[in-house]
């Protein structure tokens, strides 16, 4: 078996599983997920992932640990590994996601006794090389993120509306990834990405305190750019700013760090992304050194 769904632990091939009509993600996108990538067969960072999976819990008011069946967030990542050992793959797409569960229709959290966890797991394809070579193309919408006092970027909700309605406008541009605004005009986050710009040797990504949910690549990118002879800083910019950068890349668990080489119709010279390749080396070596120490400290492979 090379992919398979896992529905409340039960193992399905993907086209057998079920979830139910009445299920609260389906209705509301009531539910969080992470999404992280192996290698080798290791998850990559799956502590970090899983970590942020509870805390998104926590702030719509779902409590994984205490209800019948529940686990520690270490009993969880033995059970994503004891599925993942069912297929034979060693590179793969992991997606666990936790709806609030499923009762009768309406609002209440009380009208339902326990999570439903469905566990997607395929081989990882990664994305066309030319990327990474040539630079991707990017678009900036004037559509707003969704704002923290509305609903917080930084809770992994399945409510993706928000990113799918922005996503498609980047589509009919031709973009590789579409990148939101805030209130203020300046520039959030992309639909699963974030977003950094390199200006006068000086590394600028857009603050924590943001319209963003602040990535775990993200985290790992800021650590390791002063190891490159980088300034880093924290602060807003609008679409303009970072047309007018020496270069611009973005982020994700999945695709790693991406050149980009157009940012809505403005280009940047092919190779000229001096900065973004030495992030990139340091994020490989950053990884590699991730991985050896799993192999000897993690107890639940």
């Amino acid at each position: 078996m090379k992919e398979l769904v896992a529905v409340n632990g039960e193992v399905y091939k993907p086209g057998d599983a079920k979830i139910s009509v009445f299920d609260r993600g389906f209705l509301f996108g009531d539910a969080v997920y992470e999404v992280t990538r192996s290698y080798g067969r290791i998850f990559f960072q799956i502590e970090a992932h899983i970590e942020r999976l509870y805390r998104s819990a926590k702030w719509i008011d779902m409590d994984l640990e205490n209800f019948s069946g529940g686990k520690t967030q270490s009993e969880m990542i033995k059970h994503i590994y004891d599925i993942y050992k069912k297929i034979d793959c060693e590179d793969v797409y992991m997606r666990i996601q936790i709806s609030r569960g499923d009762g009768p229709i309406g609002m209440s959290k009380n009208m339902v006794k326990k999570p439903n966890e469905v566990i997607i797991i395929y081989p990882f394809v990664q994305i066309d090389k030319k990327y990474f070579d040539e630079g991707a193309k990017i678009f900036v919408t004037e559509r707003l993120r969704n704002a923290k006092k509305a609903l917080d970027p930084n809770i992994k909700s399945g409510n993706y509306l928000n990113n799918v309605l922005a996503y498609n406008e980047g589509e009919k541009e031709g973009a590789f990834e579409t990148f939101m605004m805030n209130s203020q005009g300046h520039v959030t986050e992309g639909t699963t990405s974030n977003i950094f710009m390199v200006k006068n040797n000086t590394l600028i990504t857009p603050p924590a305190n943001y319209d963003i949910l602040v990535g775990i690549t993200r985290g790992i990118v800021m650590e390791i750019a002063e190891n490159t002879g980088l300034k880093v800083e924290e602060k807003g910019f609008d679409l303009k700013t970072l047309q007018d950068a020496d270069e611009v890349f973005l982020t994700s668990s999945t695709r790693e760090i991406v050149p980009v080489k157009d940012v809505n119709g403005k280009t940047f010279k092919v190779g000229q992304f001096e900065k973004t390749r030495k992030l990139i080396e340091g994020y490989k070596a950053y990884t590699n050194r991730y991985l050896e120490n799993a192999k000897k400290e993690h107890p639940w492979r």
